[in-house]
């Protein structure tokens, strides 16, 4: 009777780990990730202080007033930017950091994503990094 308990004992525990792996996998295809972005989350217009308005276009064009890129890039443009050109979005890094990659004339700025349950906002770094200024774009 041992032996038997024994066997039935190790088939439920391999039943209910099999079990558990499935209901894992589900739940992660079921409810995904909420810090990974997608183009949808960041098409659309965005606003920000002073009148800065960017339009981040499905065919992954996008237009921008104002952008204020001399805090990202101070060796190349000296005041807020107004034009178009092409955007993208990066791939998640091993942080969870995304970008979205404006091209002004040939020169990239990376637009940071913040994703949430609440929501997605852009925002852009400015002095260092690590100091957590950050200059924030709301989706309009």
């Amino acid at each position: 009777m041992t032996r038997r308990v024994a066997l039935v004992l190790a088939a439920s525990a391999t039943a209910f780990v099999l079990l558990l792996c499935l209901g894992l996998y589900v739940v992660a295809r079921v409810f995904p990730n909420p810090s990974r972005a997608v183009a949808a989350d960041v098409v659309g217009s965005w606003s920000g202080a002073d009148g800065v308005t960017l339009t981040l276009n499905p065919d992954h064009t996008f237009e921008a007033q104002q952008v204020p890129v001399q805090i990202q890039a101070p060796e190349r443009y000296s005041t807020a930017w107004t034009g178009s050109g092409e955007w993208r979005l990066s791939s998640p890094d091993r942080y969870r950091h995304q970008d979205v990659h404006l091209v002004l004339d040939g020169y990239g700025i990376p637009v940071c994503v913040k994703t949430a349950r609440s929501g997605t906002r852009l925002y852009l770094n400015y002095r260092d990094q690590t100091e957590g200024y950050r200059y924030w774009l709301n989706k309009v």
